[in-house]
C-alpha cells in the first residue's frame, strides 16, 4: 500500500486522483528511466477510462530519444521477431522539423504513420534500441486494479511487463499451464538483449507429482535447484516468454492490496 501511495505522490492529474487509495479508478503517471540500450520494459497504466484494460502508444511519452536513432520494438508472440518499430518525436525536433508541435508523438520509422493510436493489452511489453543515454518513458493513465490475470494462451513468445506502478518479485505471481520442463521466462540484457536468467514456475500438480507435496510450488530455475520467487520485477519491467504449452495464464495480484 505504501509503495502504490508513493507512485500517485507527483501525480500529474492532481484533481483526478480520489484521495482514498482504494478508488477503483487511480489515476496518475510514473516516470522510469531506462538502464541500457536494450530496456525492456511496459506501460504500468491503461488508457483512463477504458473498459477493456488495454493502452495506446499516445498514453506514454519520451524523452530524451533521438528519432533518427532511438526506437521501441514490438516483438511478435509467436516468433519473436519484430512486427512494430516506433520512435519518439518531441517538442523540440518536431519544431525543428515542421517549424511547430504538430508532429509530437510516436512514428514508424519512415516518420510517414502516426502510431499514436496502436493500441495493446495490459501487460503487453516492448523491447528498446538506444544509442542515446538517459532515455525516460512516462507512462500515464489509470491503474487496473483488482487480481488481474494475463491471458497467454497460444502465444509462445509473449513480451510481458509488470502493469502495475508497483514494484514485485516473482513470487507475487502465479501461473497455470505452465510445464516446468519445457516452459520458461527469460529475462534480458539491458546491453546486449541476451538472455541473463530464466525461470519456470511448479504449480501444485508438479509440486505433489514429484515431491508428493506443495513445498515446491513457485518460481525456480531450470535446474530446480535454486528458488526465483524473490527475483525483482520492478514496475514497468519486462520478461520474454518461451512456452511450448498452449493454456498459460500468468496471475498479477491487486496493487492496492500490497
Amino acid at each position: 500500500m505504501k509503495k502504490l501511495v508513493t507512485a500517485f505522490a507527483a501525480c500529474a492529474l492532481a484533481g483526478l486522483v480520489n484521495a482514498q487509495v482504494e478508488s477503483v479508478n487511480i489515476v496518475g503517471y510514473q516516470t522510469l528511466t531506462a538502464s541500457g540500450r536494450t530496456f525492456s520494459t511496459g506501460p504500468t497504466f491503461v488508457t483512463v477510462g477504458d473498459i477493456n484494460g488495454e493502452w495506446t502508444l499516445g498514453d506514454i511519452t519520451a524523452s530524451g530519444m533521438d528519432p533518427m536513432n532511438d526506437f521501441i520494438q514490438f516483438l511478435d508472440t509467436t516468433t519473436a521477431s519484430t512486427y512494430l518499430y516506433a520512435t519518439y518525436i518531441d517538442e523540440a525536433a518536431s519544431i525543428a522539423n515542421v517549424g511547430d508541435t504538430s508532429m509530437v508523438g510516436w512514428w514508424d520509422l519512415a516518420f510517414e504513420n502516426s502510431l499514436d493510436s496502436q493500441v495493446f493489452s495490459a501487460g503487453v511489453g516492448f523491447l528498446s534500441n538506444f544509442t542515446s543515454t538517459g532515455i525516460t518513458f512516462t507512462y500515464a493513465g489509470e491503474v487496473l486494479t483488482g487480481p488481474t490475470t494475463l491471458d497467454l494462451s497460444s502465444q509462445v513468445t509473449p513480451m510481458v511487463s509488470n502493469f502495475l506502478p508497483v514494484d514485485l518479485i516473482l513470487g507475487d505471481l502465479t501461473v497455470s499451464g505452465m510445464d516446468p520442463m519445457n516452459d520458461f521466462i527469460q529475462f534480458l540484457n539491458t546491453t546486449t538483449a541476451s538472455t541473463y536468467l530464466y525461470a519456470t514456475y511448479i504449480d501444485e500438480a508438479a509440486s505433489i507429482a514429484n515431491i508428493g507435496d506443495t513445498s515446491m510450488v513457485g518460481w525456480w530455475d531450470l535446474s530446480f535447484e535454486n528458488s526465483l520467487n524473490s527475483q525483482q520485477l520492478p514496475a514497468g519491467a519486462a520478461f520474454l516468454g518461451n512456452f511450448t504449452s498452449t493454456g498459460v495464464m500468468i496471475n498479477f495480484p491487486d496493487p492496492v492490496a500490497l
